[in-house]
């Protein structure tokens, strides 16, 4: 199905909160950003929200980020931050691990998931991508994703005893392992606003 229909459905949705979380390498960013430029509604996060707050606090991002590391609180700070702007907007889309969570009554909670070899190959393949030149190889790469996921979901489960990753917490959930980026925009869309003309 064309994703011009489900397109123009969402964009007078109101309200329109809509959550993406997924795994590492999924492309989860790439999708929030299309979705968010589309529908013409704000991106909310991580990056910008920490931009956002190094520049009120008057200190640069590297300084606000070593803060929060060295004190622990750089998850915790993020999701207050995304709740509160939650409670400012009636339309965003709100991109995080645990989006699904705290962002105010979500009207689609959306999932992108990966197998991790596609994941690390599609990393690898990427020059603009940060992570690829830290690692000697796709599987070095691939095994740092995997620990940095069973990181992450462990002490998600010890701050807030929730799993970011169980199935049940999404309401849309997309496998991106053999899509373009184009198939994964067009099928996630038309999956978000077949959910929600179900709720009208």
């Amino acid at each position: 199905m064309d994703s011009k229909d489900p397109l123009e459905y969402l964009k007078k949705s109101n309200p329109l909160r809509i959550t993406v979380s997924g795994d590492i390498g999924a492309g989860k960013s790439t999708f929030s950003k299309r979705l968010a430029q589309e529908l013409g509604i704000p991106r909310i996060y991580a990056g910008g929200l920490m931009r956002e707050e190094a520049t009120k606090l008057n200190v640069t991002l590297d300084e606000l980020s070593n803060a929060w590391e060295k004190n622990d609180t750089g998850d915790k700070e993020l999701d207050a931050l995304v709740k509160a702007r939650s409670e400012m907007l009636a339309r965003g889309v709100f991109e995080g691990r645990l989006a699904w969570h705290f962002v105010k009554n979500p009207d689609v909670r959306v999932f992108i998931s990966v197998d991790p070899e596609i994941a690390a190959k599609r990393i690898w393949n990427d020059s603009s991508n940060p992570l690829r030149d830290k690692y000697k190889s796709i599987d070095a790469l691939k095994k740092a994703n995997l620990e940095r996921k069973k990181s992450e979901t462990a002490r998600y489960k010890n701050y807030y005893g929730l799993d970011a990753y169980d199935a049940s917490n999404f309401d849309v959930i997309i496998d991106s392992g053999n899509l373009s980026i184009e198939q994964v925009f067009e099928e996630a869309v038309t999956k978000i606003a077949e959910f929600m003309q179900g709720l009208d």
